[in-house]
C-alpha cells in the first residue's frame, strides 16, 4: 500500500511538472490560494467560505486542466477549518525557547490560554524577561509563560521552565563558546547573527537597507551547504549517499537558527530538491518554492503575517525569476541583489513605512563579506585559536564600520503608501518585460 502511494505521488508530481497548461506553476498557485484563505479567516468565516467558493468556480471555468483545479481545491480545503485566535488581556503560553540573546527570547508556542480556554496554536513570540529563575532559561527549554498583551506587545510577568533536555541545547553551547572566545560585544553580535540570525544592534544595518543580510536566508544556507557538499564529495564517492549525508547535516543547521521561517524555507528547498534528485522526479524551482510555502503555512498558518517569512519568499521568487531568465553568470550576479530588493520593497513600505536606496549599492559590496563572516563565526565557536578569534573580531568590526559609512543617506519615509507602491509596480512590470525579452531574444 505504501509503495503504491509512493508511485502515485511520483506520477502525480511528474504529470504536474510536464503539464504545459499549468500557468502559474501548480504549487505556487496552491501556496497563494492557501495564503488568501488564511488572511480571509481573520476577517470573517462567511467571507472566507464565500471567497473560496467563488474562486474555485472561476478557476473551474477558466482553467482547462480540471484535475489541477480539483487538486488545488482538495489541498487548500484544510485551511477552511483554520480559525485564528485573537489574544488579548492576560494570556498563558506553552512553548519552547528557540532563541536566547541575553534577556531577549524567542518562543515558539504550542498552546495558548486566553478567555479561560486552552487552544492549540503555533506561532512565534519575541519577549524580554530579566527576572530570576531557579531553572536556567536556555534554548530548547519547554516553558510556560504568563503575561498581558498591551497594544500588541506581550509583557511577561513570569516564566516557568521545565527540566527537559533538548537537542537545541547545542545552539546554546555554540553561542556560549563564541561568547567566551569573542570578547568584543559588537563583534560578537555581528558574528553570531551572520549564521544564526536575530541581530540585536539593528539600527546601522536598517538605515542602509542591509538588515536582510543578517536574517538567515537562502544565501547563508547555500554557502554552508556548499561547504558541506565540498567536504563530503572528497570522502564519499556515491552520489546518493552524498545527497543523504548533506541533507541530514543541513537539516541539523536549523537547530542553530532556531527554526526561523526564513531558514526553514531555505533548508526545506534544498531538502526537497535532494529528495526529488534521489527519486528522479523532475520539478522546477518555482514548484519547489510553492510546495515549501504551502507546507510552511500548513504547519504555522500565522506565518503569513510574519515579515521574515514574507520577505524571504518575495525575495526568493524574484531571485528564481531572474536566475531562470538570465543565463550569463556575471550579469546574474549583478541582478540578483536588484531582484531581491525589488521583491522586498513593497513589504518594507507597508511594514516599516520607509525604504533605503543605499541597499541597492551596499548589498552587492557586502555579500562576499557576509560569506567570510559566516565562516569566521562558525570556526571561532568551534576552534580555540586566539589568532582566529582576533581576526574574526577585527573583520566583524570592520564590516560594521564600513556599513556606517553609508548612514549619511537617510532612508525615505512615506506618509502615503500609494505613490511608492505605484512606482514599484511600474518598476516590477518593466523589470519583468526586460528579462522576458532578454530570454526570448537569446533563445
Amino acid at each position: 500500500m505504501l509503495l503504491r502511494s509512493f508511485y502515485f505521488l511520483k506520477e502525480l508530481l511528474i504529470n504536474i511538472e510536464r503539464s504545459k497548461s499549468v500557468t502559474p506553476p501548480f504549487f505556487i498557485e496552491l501556496f497563494l490560494i492557501a495564503a488568501l484563505i488564511i488572511v480571509l479567516s481573520h476577517l470573517s468565516k462567511a467571507l472566507q467560505i464565500t471567497a473560496f467558493s467563488i474562486l474555485f468556480f472561476l478557476l473551474y471555468i477558466v482553467e482547462k486542466d480540471k484535475v489541477k483545479v480539483f487538486l488545488i481545491c482538495l489541498f487548500s480545503l484544510v485551511f477552511l477549518f483554520y480559525s485564528p485566535i485573537n489574544l488579548k488581556g492576560e494570556v498563558g503560553i506553552l512553548g519552547k525557547i528557540i532563541d536566547k540573546r541575553g534577556n531577549n527570547y524567542t518562543i515558539f508556542s504550542e498552546k495558548v490560554f486566553s478567555d479561560r480556554t486552552w487552544y492549540s496554536y503555533r506561532n512565534y513570540y519575541k519577549i524580554y524577561y530579566n527576572k530570576y529563575s531557579t531553572v536556567p532559561l536556555s534554548t530548547g527549554k519547554n516553558v510556560y509563560l504568563f503575561g498581558e498583551i498591551e497594544e500588541g506587545y506581550l509583557d511577561v510577568e513570569y516564566i516557568a521552565p521545565a527540566n527537559n533536555k533538548s537537542i537545541m541545547k547545542i545552539k546554546d553551547n555554540i553561542t556560549n563558546r563564541l561568547y567566551e572566545n569573542i570578547k568584543n560585544e559588537e563583534a560578537r553580535d555581528v558574528l553570531v547573527s551572520s549564521f544564526m540570525g536575530n541581530l540585536r544592534d539593528k539600527e546601522v544595518f536598517k538605515e542602509t537597507g542591509t538588515l536582510h543580510l543578517f536574517a538567515v536566508s537562502g544565501m547563508h544556507v547555500f554557502l554552508i551547504y556548499s561547504l558541506i557538499t565540498s567536504f563530503i564529495s572528497i570522502l564519499v564517492p556515491k552520489r546518493n549517499l552524498r545527497l543523504v549525508l548533506s541533507t541530514f547535516i543541513i537539516c541539523s543547521y536549523l537547530i542553530l537558527t532556531g527554526f526561523t521561517p526564513s531558514s526553514v524555507r531555505a533548508v526545506s528547498m534544498l531538502v526537497v530538491l535532494n529528495i526529488f534528485k534521489l527519486l528522479d522526479i523532475p520539478i522546477n524551482s518555482y514548484n519547489i518554492l510553492g510546495l515549501i510555502g504551502y507546507l510552511n503555512l500548513l504547519y504555522v498558518p500565522e506565518n503569513i503575517f510574519n515579515i521574515s517569512f514574507l520577505m524571504s519568499y518575495a525575495a526568493s521568487f524574484m531571485i528564481l525569476f531572474t536566475s531562470n531568465n538570465v543565463k550569463n553568470t556575471s550579469l546574474k550576479t549583478l541582478l540578483i541583489p536588484v531582484a531581491s530588493y525589488i521583491g522586498v520593497f513593497p513589504l518594507s513600505v507597508i511594514y516599516f513605512g520607509e525604504i533605503s536606496l543605499m541597499g541597492l549599492l551596499v548589498t552587492p559590496l557586502l555579500t562576499p563579506a557576509i560569506s567570510l563572516l559566516i565562516i569566521c563565526g562558525l570556526f571561532s565557536a568551534l576552534l580555540p585559536w586566539k589568532m582566529l578569534h582576533s581576526f574574526s573580531t577585527f573583520f566583524a568590526l570592520s564590516v560594521k564600520k564600513f556599513v556606517k559609512l553609508f548612514t549619511f543617506f537617510e532612508p525615505f519615509t512615506f506618509d502615503s503608501q500609494f505613490l511608492p507602491l505605484f512606482l514599484w509596480s511600474l518598476v516590477l512590470i518593466f523589470y519583468v518585460l526586460i528579462l522576458t525579452h532578454f530570454r526570448t531574444s537569446k533563445s
